[in-house]
C-alpha cells in the first residue's frame, strides 16, 4: 500500500473491528490524525501504522489512552521511561498467565480428565506456578 493512498474511515473501522465513533474519539484525544477529503476522514499508511500501535498498546499492553498518549509523545520524558519499566514486568506476568491458560485449555480438549486438578500434568504445572508465587513471599 502506497503512503499516498487514502482509506475511508468506515473501511478502517471495519478492518480494525472498531466503531467509526471510536476512531473519531481517538482523533479528538490526539492519538490519531486523519486526512480530509471532501470533508470526510481518511487514513494514509502512516495513520494506519499509528492506529495499529495505539490498538496494540490498548489491547495488548492494557494501557489507558492517557498512557498511550504519553508513550507516543515525541519527547522522552522520565515519566515515559518509568511507565515502561513498570508495565513491562506486569505485561510479562500477564503473558505467562495467558500462556498457561492456553496450555490448560488445549490439554483439556486433548485429554478427557473430568477434574483438571487431579490430572498429573495440570497438577504439576499448577504446583510449579504456586511455588513460583510463593517464592516471592518468604513467609510461605
Amino acid at each position: 500500500m502506497a503512503d499516498d493512498v487514502l482509506i475511508p474511515i468506515g473501511r478502517v473501522a471495519k478492518w480494525f473491528g472498531m466503531r467509526v465513533s471510536a476512531l473519531r474519539y481517538y482523533e479528538e484525544e490526539g492519538l490519531l490524525t486523519t486526512q480530509r477529503r471532501n470533508g470526510r476522514r481518511h487514513f494514509n499508511h502512516a495513520d494506519l501504522r499509528r492506529l495499529m500501535l495505539v490498538r496494540t498498546y490498548v489491547e495488548g499492553a492494557m494501557l489507558s489512552l492517557d498512557e498511550v498518549r504519553g508513550l507516543l509523545a515525541a519527547d522522552s520524558s522520565p515519566g515515559r521511561r518509568s511507565l515502561v519499566e513498570e508495565r513491562v514486568p506486569r505485561l510479562e506476568a500477564h503473558i505467562d498467565s495467558t500462556c498457561a491458560a492456553l496450555r490448560f485449555l488445549r490439554h483439556h480438549t486433548d485429554h478427557e480428565h473430568r477434574d483438571q486438578l487431579t490430572c498429573p500434568r495440570c497438577e504439576r504445572e499448577l504446583r510449579d506456578r504456586v511455588a513460583r508465587l510463593a517464592g516471592r513471599d518468604r513467609t510461605w
